[in-house]
């Protein structure tokens, strides 16, 4: 896994777009990574991410950028239309899959507060070598 865009923003540097949530914020940054890490090369998304990632531009500023504004909406076209095709029941499903994660969020970050915080790696990252202190 390339690492060369991380460490640089951390929770903390995203908090204002998330209302001062920081399990929304740390939610928010895995999702940068994801894009960062999984998108095609040439992929103006993976570029953008990686950009945020860096603290080179702000999210908000990215936004604004047209090559990545444009990628964006796509994306996000494209993700409402599929939850438009989502039953009710598919919908409530993902809505409590959502608050399922950002409880597990929040008490991950609880875990690291109280052990001083270090970050507490969860067993999948412990499995694949990740661990780095996260604010």
């Amino acid at each position: 896994m390339n690492k060369d865009h991380r460490d640089v923003v951390q929770d903390r540097d995203l908090m204002d777009l998330t209302g001062g949530d920081q399990a929304r914020a740390r939610a928010l940054r895995a999702s940068l990574q994801r894009l960062a890490d999984e998108r095609a090369p040439d992929d103006p998304l993976r570029e953008m991410a990686r950009e945020v990632l860096r603290g080179r531009v702000g999210l908000r500023e990215a936004a604004r950028i047209p090559a990545y504004a444009e990628a964006l909406g796509e994306r996000m076209t494209r993700g409402l239309r599929e939850y438009e095709l989502l039953s009710p029941d598919e919908r409530s499903e993902q809505q409590a899959a959502a608050r399922r994660h950002l409880a597990d969020l929040r008490d991950e970050i609880e875990r690291e507060r109280a052990a001083g915080g270090r970050y507490v790696l969860r067993g999948a990252e412990r499995a694949q070598g990740r661990g780095r202190a996260s604010g």
